[in-house]
């Protein structure tokens, strides 16, 4: 299935956002929200969007007025609706209005429609029970601001289709987007990783073990600049595997909390020897590659991330 025409229901930061990543992907757009006063507020956010965009030699200003003129605000839900191959649900994050949405959603739009709903949390097998159409019920999760950040989750519910997926992941992809998928859990990726991070940051204050201040430095000064070019998995592998299974041991011993247990999956790849980089193998298999290229890419690329953010020593 092609999708040319989206509509986005709800039309606040997330909608809004949204609705201009759609169009600057050159697609036919609408937007619905219960008040015109939120529309025009709506227009307002993405024109401003828009013009930070050509300010910043990302968008030419002649295609910045185009895409503009492909979104249409409404509070008609019916007219919204009218041929979108795609319907996007951006409401407030609260799970009965979101299926009263997609209740009337079912009942407006052609078979062939699919649904995607931007929560952030909610199961998305829950939410297609307020349809008669299960397998065209998606989640897509757009990080904030939508227009400018590239990942999106790809949540499939219990029925979801293959082809539902592959159309919804063509589409994301068709915006320059990076679309990962991820099963119908709670909190999905993003938010299960994001909550433990925040949660652990809070104990850290509240027990006293530092300052908020300083707390948020090793973030900026650290982890967050390790984590924004490799992932876990490989710098746990950089790391080495005995070091991460030793320090984990070594936490839920001293501090008795069931977040420090070490996983079964880390216990199995130090049992089998496989360590990581040194060993050749860990959660990613290295065999054949060049360890010190490996290591020289990741200092080369921490240098210009430094640089880009005047932090070069």
């Amino acid at each position: 299935m092609k999708v040319k025409k989206v509509a986005v229901i709800g039309a606040g930061i997330m909608g809004s956002g949204i609705a201009l990543s759609c169009a600057f992907g050159g697609y036919r757009v609408s937007v619905r929200d219960v008040s015109e006063e939120v529309i025009e507020q709506a227009f307002r956010k993405m024109t401003s969007a828009a013009k930070t965009l050509v300010e910043a030699d990302i968008l030419a200003e002649k295609k910045a007025e185009l895409n503009l003129k492909n979104i249409k605000g409404t509070m008609d839900m019916a007219e919204a609706v009218t041929d979108a191959d795609l319907v996007i649900e951006a409401v407030p994050e609260k799970i009965e209005l979101k299926k009263r949405v997609l209740k009337e959603l079912d009942e407006l739009c052609s078979t062939r429609t699919i649904f995607a709903s931007n929560t952030s949390t909610f199961q998305i097998t829950e939410m297609a029970k307020a349809t008669k159409r299960p397998g065209k019920i998606v989640g897509t999760h757009w990080m904030n601001p939508p227009y400018l950040l590239p990942l999106v989750e790809v949540i499939r519910g219990d029925k979801t289709s293959d082809e539902t997926v592959n159309t919804v992941k063509l589409f994301l992809t068709s915006l320059g987007k990076k679309p990962i998928l991820c099963k119908d859990t709670p909190g999905f990726i993003v938010n299960r990783m994001q909550s433990a991070l925040l949660v652990e940051a809070i104990s850290l204050a509240e027990q006293g073990i530092a300052t908020m201040e300083d707390i948020d430095m090793t973030w900026t000064q650290h982890l967050g600049l390790r984590y924004c070019h490799i992932g876990p998995f490989e710098a746990m592998d950089l790391f080495g595997l005995d070091t991460e299974l030793s320090q984990y041991s070594y936490l839920h011993e001293m501090l008795g909390e069931t977040k420090f247990q070490p996983p079964d999956l880390l216990k199995r790849k130090v049992k089998n020897g496989e360590l990581g980089l040194k060993t050749g193998k860990g959660f990613y298999d290295y065999t054949g590659k060049n360890i010190e290229s490996i290591t020289k890419q990741r200092d080369r690329r921490f240098i210009e991330l430094m640089r880009l953010l005047r932090m070069e020593r």
